[in-house]
């Protein structure tokens, strides 16, 4: 945990400045208030206020900026209630054709009554740009707004580009809430003091496609690429739904069967997302354990939403070891496949190629790959008393893939080595109507990149993703008839560092920490009990790489304390 470490070791004392404390294991705990009271019997909080998260928000230079609007106020639903898309053309704006230091979209959605949290997106061109899911509404409305960056996509965004995006809402008689949507994208033109980053040249949208349990593999065509690549980087969105909404609280199908009444999904807990290249393995990735709003028990997400919710960020695959491969001016297949699905899971795929802007060819070979066919997975189950079960998973890998790309600049060889080391333990007890998951997913991904005439580069990034839950479930009739009531506790620890001459430098990261309990239960579809508290903690770095630290307490739906610091 190189990378997390020291981030988090750099500005533990900044957050002891804001009122909070961190510990570089990413245990942080607030200096007063917090969650720690359970949630009060009987107390009925159907309004919340709008929500909110700690993580630190999008930075934007202070250049020219140019803001183009691709919806305002559009709402999810048609007037008949069918769900509908915000579609039209995406131009440079006149005012900054660019080059940009930033891209930044930003979006904001208001809606009111009864609702599912839903998938929102949006594809620029044949490229999905932005995936995640929506805060569920209250009766009385809420409005949340979220930022992200598409910088990287600005080879993109150079050219008029179809656009289609949208909330896919679902109404009836009972769920009634509509979306408001308002999608803005705001280019930021580059200066001597804020240049335009190194972006990729293409960006190749390879599409989205669904698979599940029965066809757990999809094929992605590629075509037309360049000639002259000298780096790939593969981007995966991963979404998991129905029974694999929640994956880390699946368990062994032996033991879903011995619990019939309780409902338990099955297929374990375990999943990764394998990518092949024509066959060949060409990289794997983890997946962060999101959880929508309406996940577990939906009031332990009223104000303070789970990490990531609103934008599910992509995996990246260093796939520059098949470069040589891709510049063959053939077509290619990449195969995307999620191990153990056990329901829906919808992925989409896009490449992003750096080239060589002084030769119209390249040239390669893969020359080493240590990617195993599947992880190696263990599953131990121990009976406990009164008819509990305990089941201990863990798995693991080490890889390494490697090629070489003949450039007009020499030979550059670049080796990508990953280590995984993932462990999930599940008490299931009360019929199967209780339970108790600690999943620890941690790993380190490093590239090196060696040249014959420029010294060697690396990065490395390094995750720690734990969650520990409980869920209780001691009525369930039907979707208008049943309580509920749990905790949790997650974190998302992360850390990018580049080696630059002899010295490994901090470029991104931090640990955000949220830790919620909460209480739901409907009679006859009236909510009769529902209550929660939170407190999120994020330590780390900005996107520019400044020190950021950000605490917020709620409770009864409201925030009790929001502290920010930045030096």
């Amino acid at each position: 945990m190189r990378g997390a470490r020291r981030v988090l070791s750099a500005i533990a004392a900044i957050a002891m400045t804001a009122g909070v404390t961190a510990a570089t294991s990413g245990t942080a705990h607030a200096s007063g208030g917090g969650a720690s009271a359970s949630a009060a019997p009987n107390v009925v909080e159907t309004d919340y206020q709008n929500p909110v998260v700690a993580e630190p928000p999008v930075s934007r230079p202070p250049t020219r900026a140019c803001t183009t609007t691709l919806a305002n106020n559009f709402p999810s639903n048609a007037a008949d209630g069918s769900p509908q898309s915000f579609a039209g053309t995406l131009r440079p704006p006149a005012g900054c054709r660019g080059p940009w230091a930033k891209v930044v979209m930003d979006w904001t959605t208001s809606g009111a009554g009864r609702q599912f949290d839903r998938s929102a997106s949006l594809t620029i061109g044949t490229t999905q740009v932005y995936f995640g899911t929506t805060a569920e509404p209250d009766p009385d409305g809420i409005t949340y707004h979220f930022a992200t960056d598409l910088t990287r996509y600005s080879a993109l965004l150079k050219s008029p580009q179809p656009f289609t995006g949208g909330i896919g809402n679902y109404v009836d008689s009972t769920y009634v809430g509509v979306y408001y949507q308002t999608v803005r994208i705001t280019y930021y033109t580059a200066d001597r003091a804020h240049p335009s980053p190194a972006e990729p040249d293409r960006v190749v949208g390879l599409g989205a496609q669904d698979v599940n349990a029965t066809t757990p593999s999809a094929d992605f065509a590629m075509s037309n690429l360049p000639r002259n690549i000298t780096r790939a980087v593969l981007e995966i969105s991963i979404k998991g739904n129905g029974c694999d909404e929640q994956w880390f609280d699946d368990v062994p199908d032996d033991v879903s069967a011995k619990y019939p009444a309780a409902g338990l999904c099955g297929h374990g807990p375990y999943r990764e997302v394998q990518a092949g290249i024509d066959g060949t393995r060409a990289g794997v990735a983890q997946y962060f354990p999101f959880i929508y709003s309406g996940g577990i028990v939906p009031t332990l997400w009223r104000p303070i939403v789970a990490l990531g919710t609103f934008d599910m960020t992509y995996e990246d695959l260093d796939v520059t070891p098949f470069a040589g491969r891709l510049v063959d001016g053939k077509a290619h297949i990449l195969s995307l496949t999620v191990a153990n699905a056990g329901d829906t899971w919808n992925l989409a795929a896009n490449l992003l190629l750096y080239t060589d802007h002084h030769a119209a060819r390249t040239s390669g070979s893969l020359t080493r790959n240590t990617i195993a066919a599947s992880a190696a997975v263990t599953t131990t189950e121990q009976a406990l008393a009164h008819d509990d079960t305990k089941v201990t998973v863990t798995a693991n890998r080490n890889s390494v893939l490697a090629g070489y790309v003949n450039t007009s600049a020499g030979r550059i060889t670049t080796t990508v080595a990953q280590h995984v080391a993932y462990r999930n333990v599940d008490t299931v007890s009360d019929g199967g109507l209780v339970q108790d998951v600690a999943q620890a997913d941690t790993g380190r991904d490093t590239t090196t990149a060696a040249a014959v005439r420029a010294p060697s580069s690396a990065t490395e990034r390094t995750w720690s993703w734990p969650i520990t839950i409980h869920i209780a479930v001691p009525i369930y009739v039907d979707g208008d008839n049943y309580k509920l009531a749990g905790n949790v506790d997650m974190s998302r620890i992360e850390g990018t560092v580049a080696l630059r001459g002899q010295r490994w430098t901090n470029v991104t990261g931090g640990a955000d920490r949220l830790r919620t309990q909460a209480v739901l239960q409907r009679t006859n579809g009236a909510v009769v009990q529902a209550d929660g508290s939170a407190t999120d903690l994020f330590v780390g770095l900005t996107d520019n790489g400044r020190p950021y630290a950000h605490y917020i307490a709620a409770d009864h739906g409201y925030v009790t304390r929001n502290r920010v610091y930045r030096p």
